[in-house]
């Protein structure tokens, strides 16, 4: 009798492993097209590629600006702009209306089913985030605790 419920017990776990493994992997279906993962990785490139030639121009003493940990960041990135010569900022200017034109371009190919997986897929990031957020806190509290049980056992 033990052994039959034993087999039971196994088999029902089983089955609900795999039911657990096929929604994991529907939850990871691909939103996009191979054309719009191009789309995506050609952004990525024109960012960075603009970003590395951005560098490329800023002086030393831009550099040392943006090297300094005695500011805080807002006024680091306010020195800095303050500091941008006239073809500097023509550049972040072009930069950035490149990247507004690569974005517009993939968006006009979104499709509806595309932006509510997005959606979807942001709201359990949030909800993912809010949860270590938790998780973080009730650690804390627990490690508290636990200094507090060891200065009551040592006092």
């Amino acid at each position: 009798m033990k052994t039959v419920k034993i087999t039971l017990i196994l088999a029902a776990m089983a089955v609900g492993q795999f039911a657990v493994a096929q929604d994991k992997a529907q939850g990871k279906e691909k939103i996009y097209t191979p054309e719009q993962i191009e789309m995506l990785k050609a952004q990525k490139a024109a960012m960075k590629e603009n970003r590395e030639e951005f560098k490329s121009s800023l002086t030393d003493e831009q550099l040392a600006i943006m090297q300094n940990k005695e500011l805080s960041i807002r006024a680091r990135r306010e020195a800095i702009s303050t500091s941008f010569s006239d073809t500097q900022k023509a550049m972040m200017e072009a930069n950035r209306s490149e990247i507004k034109a690569l974005r517009d371009v993939f968006r006009a190919t979104i499709t509806d089913e595309q932006k509510q997986l997005m959606r979807e897929r942001r709201k359990k990031m949030k909800k993912r985030i809010g949860n270590l957020k938790d998780r973080k806190e009730q650690l804390k509290e627990r490690k508290e605790n636990i200094k507090e049980k060891r200065k009551k056992k040592k006092g």
